[in-house]
């Protein structure tokens, strides 16, 4: 910056976007970089819920519901997570200033809202951040059987995803590119490796085609209920609440708005990337994943028994073995590991970004907005780091691993809850535009499936949260633990909210009064309010 810039008046919105420099009594406050282009941007969208929920979580799909169930599953809260993509991709390309989801939802609902929504989406980043790394940890553990080392490559891991967040968000944004382009060649790889196995491509030459879908479309024995058609619904009902924890994590694609380069266009191309791509990748490995494997397979019921957390959990690794296929199952576990250690980078970069977002509206401490000369939210990131150390308690005795699981498990319906919020905000930003004559054509980016894509969202995963933890009814004896992990998420949502609105006397917002306007300028950057 020249020295004449120094002279320049702060001109800032309530979202701290300017169209100048800013520059408070002639200094440089610091400010976010717009450094991530296109095409990190669409690959971190495209690959950023390509993980453990893929490689590892769908061998529990298809054992709970069958190839057809997890298939429907699957394709069902894909298309819903598709369409919240969209409410959020309108809101996010007229506004790409805003806070995010967080400002989204304190505007177009209730202060109160978006402190609750803010603080429950940091929560579930920040804590399944440690939950990734712990996982990169076991997977190693597929070579390395020595528990005692587990620690050493937490600690290894741990420096890793902390000093690409320090680098910065160019460096961040090449790191997760290199890395989504490994998983989606590695899906599409596998994808069609079972599509060769389903044709009698194996060495086993077995031509399965549609078998398993003939012969078991569905789970007739979900936790021996009778009759056979309430069982398949109940199974086909868990592989919904399995779905939306795999495609968890997609709403983070907001936390990248202020660090995108000409983000109406980026944020724009991203979205339609999700809906496209990620949909379809997950919808085909499940297609075909059931077309080769059986959901009795005693393979697949030990491995989802053992819950390891390495590639032996893995379908695709269990159809390499009993097709005859040697030396993949190593690389997948390779590939696993590398998942793993991305998607804990991505929550530590989504929980700084988060709690940054939260200060520059005052609902966290100031000192959490301020920002380095590189763009990095310095405070943010090293309070997120510290809880990223919660990883260590999984190396310590069987109290302190309990108190670690059970702490990754109330993050379960974190993103539901989000997916909510979001659809909420956008359906009272559609009503206060109509009632203050807004037409919706000056949308830089419109979906054809609004209004009705936000309800259906809403509706949809009120209801899925509401039976989320119907099997620890069907336990017996009852387990309150896994009740209270299950559903622990929505008494921490409402007691955010009530206090905040009790305490700080807010309102939900009217249509008539609502700020629909947009605080985007052109090539601007977001500075740090304090």
């Amino acid at each position: 910056m020249s020295s004449s810039d120094y002279d320049i008046e702060k001109k800032a919105t309530n979202s701290g976007e300017i169209a100048t420099e800013d520059v408070v009594h002639g200094e440089d406050t610091g400010h976010m970089h717009r450094s991530l282009k296109g095409r990190q941007i669409s690959m971190i969208a495209i690959a950023g819920t390509l993980g453990t929920g893929l490689f590892l979580g769908s061998g529990k799909a298809l054992a709970n519901g069958g190839p057809v169930g997890a298939f429907l599953g699957y394709l069902l809260v894909g298309m819903l997570v598709g369409l919240m993509m969209y409410s959020l991709g309108e809101m996010m390309v007229w506004d790409p200033s805003a806070g995010g989801f967080i400002e989204f939802a304190s505007r177009y609902i209730d202060p109160a809202m978006g402190f609750a929504m803010g603080w429950q989406f940091w929560f579930q980043a920040v804590m399944t951040a440690p939950v990734e790394i712990t996982a990169a940890s076991i997977v190693i553990s597929y070579w390395d059987h020595n528990e005692n080392h587990k620690a050493i490559y937490i600690t290894v891991m741990l420096i890793g995803i902390i000093l690409v967040n320090l680098a910065g968000v160019k460096y961040f944004g090449e790191f997760e590119f290199v890395f989504a382009f490994i998983k989606i060649i590695t899906v599409i790889g596998l994808i069609l490796m079972c599509l060769v196995i389903d044709l009698g491509g194996a060495p086993d030459h077995d031509r399965r085609g549609f078998r398993y879908w003939r012969d078991q479309p569905f789970n007739n024995t979900f936790f021996g209920v009778v009759p056979q058609s309430k069982a398949r619904f109940l199974g086909f009902w868990a592989v919904l609440t399995q779905a939306a924890f795999s495609y968890g994590g997609m709403e983070g694609l907001a936390m990248i708005c202020l660090e995108a380069s000409n983000p109406r266009v980026t944020m724009k191309t991203a979205v339609r990337a999700i809906f496209y791509r990620i949909v379809l990748l997950y919808v085909f490995a499940l297609l075909l994943i059931g077309m080769c494997l059986a959901r009795d397979n005693e393979n697949l019921l030990q491995a989802n028994a053992d819950d390891a957390g390495t590639a032996a959990e893995s379908p695709f690794v269990i159809i390499i073995k009993t097709s005859g296929i040697k030396v993949l199952d190593h690389i997948i576990n390779a590939v696993v590991l590398t998942s793993a250690f991305s998607s804990g980078n991505e929550f530590l970069y989504s929980s700084s970004r988060s709690l940054f977002m939260l200060a520059q509206e005052g609902k966290a401490p100031r000192i959490l907005a301020r920002v380095m000369s590189n763009g990095v939210p310095v405070y943010s990131l090293a309070v997120c780091s510290l809880f990223a150390c919660l990883g260590y308690l999984a190396c310590g005795k069987e109290g302190a691993n309990d108190a670690f699981n059970w702490l990754a498990n109330i993050t379960t319906l974190g993103s539901m809850i989000t997916w909510c919020g979001i659809s909420l905000a956008h359906i009272r930003w559609y009503k206060a535009m109509k009632v203050q004559g807004l037409s919706r054509d000056e949308l830089p980016f419109r979906s054809w499936t609004q209004p009705y894509g936000a309800w259906a969202v809403l509706v949809s995963f009120l209801v899925i949260i509401f039976f989320s933890g119907f099997t620890t009814f069907m336990t017996k004896p009852f387990d309150y633990k896994s009740f209270i992990s299950d559903y622990i998420n929505i008494p921490l949502m409402l007691i955010l909210y009530f206090g905040y609105k009790i305490f700080m006397k807010t309102s939900i917002v009217s249509l008539a009064e609502m700020d629909c306007s947009t605080h985007y300028v052109e090539d601007s950057v977001v500075y740090s309010k304090y």
